[in-house]
């Protein structure tokens, strides 16, 4: 069986391996850091970690990966941060990662980023004003982050959005007037216990073809724009 000390030995040998275009780094339950030499696999385009539950970390040098455009970290529980500088993305999907705080301040950085997935981030509080900034964003699922309180005004900047599902948030009760700016949104769906309101607007999106709203057991009325 392979110490940690020696499974770290071998997942450090694959920044040797410049060639590699996608990596899977699947239930490695011992595993805790990721190496620096990650960030030497400059050919990387797809990377996925799953089932590491006490993996902490990851290398601010896989911010180096200059083709890497899919991110997937899965079951992840003990990892807190993420790597600031992730530039190239088009997708990056977190899913059970319960003790991770926040996306980076620099989201907005990921000028790229297409598709944007979070699912069972139960300390995530807020979303970074600079989401704002994903002008190319066409997909946003926020979904079981239990502790989120707002999303920023600047969700109504994301020109390119065109669906966006919101679910399982039991602190939040009220989502950004903004929304109503979404003028290529297609499909809507919210599903959270405590909300109070939805944006007057929402009613006069053009482009929105599907509005699902489920298990929102405080919701006092439906704006009259929908009508």
């Amino acid at each position: 069986m392979n110490t940690p000390e020696k499974l770290s030995n071998k997942v450090g040998q694959v920044g040797h391996r410049v060639d590699f275009k996608k990596l899977l780094i699947s239930d490695c339950e011992k595993l805790e850091i990721l190496p620096e030499t990650v960030g030497q696999l400059e050919c990387l385009k797809d990377l996925e970690i799953r089932g590491c539950p006490n993996l902490k970390v990851l290398p601010d040098s896989i911010g180096q990966l200059e083709k890497l455009t899919c991110l997937r970290i899965v079951g992840c529980k003990k990892l807190e941060t993420l790597p600031e500088a992730l530039e190239s993305l088009r997708n990056l999907w977190i899913w059970d990662c319960p003790n991770l705080t926040s996306l980076p301040m620099s989201l907005g950085k990921l000028k790229f980023l297409e598709e944007l997935k979070t699912t069972g981030c139960a300390k995530f509080k807020l979303l970074p004003d600079s989401l704002g900034q994903l002008k190319y964003l066409k997909d946003l699922y926020i979904v079981g982050c239990e502790k989120l309180e707002t999303l920023p005004e600047t969700l109504g900047k994301l020109e390119s959005l065109r669906k966006l599902e919101i679910k399982n948030c039991p602190n939040l009760t009220s989502l950004p007037m903004s929304l109503g700016k979404l003028k290529c949104l297609f499909s809507l769906i919210i599903g959270c216990v405590n909300l109070k309101a939805l944006p007057e607007d929402v009613g006069t999106l053009e482009t929105l073809r599907m509005l699902m709203i489920m298990g929102c057991e405080k919701l006092e009325a439906l704006p009259e724009s929908l009508g």
